[in-house]
């Protein structure tokens, strides 16, 4: 079978994996909803490996990096999970706002 594309996926699908990366719904929830998805070849294995992120993959630089300041920061999201945490890095020498050039 070929590699599995956006357009061989329902909308659905990725409304669904939205609530679940949002804490809408839980896990067993998600898993139990994507299966009815999983027809015509595709499979609940390979609507997860499409949807979720390839974190350890998407690594560009590694940990203890010197040009790197890190930290963790809690931020609220009212809308969303709550307080989140998160690992907030940004360039040592890093002097006024920082601007998104792109990326993962």
């Amino acid at each position: 079978m070929s590699p599995l594309k956006k357009e061989d996926i329902k909308q659905e699908v990725f409304d669904l994996y939205d609530d679940y990366a949002h804490n809408r719904i839980d896990r067993r929830d998600f898993m139990q909803k994507l299966s009815l998805y999983a027809v015509g070849g595709i499979t609940v294995a390979s609507l997860t490996n499409f949807l979720m992120p390839d974190y350890k993959g998407a690594i560009q630089i590694q940990t203890g990096d010197p040009r790197l300041k890190s930290e963790y920061i809690n931020y609220p999201s009212p809308k969303g999970g709550g307080t989140i945490k998160a690992l907030l890095s940004k360039p040592v020498d890093a002097k006024g706002k920082l601007v998104h050039c792109g990326g993962a």
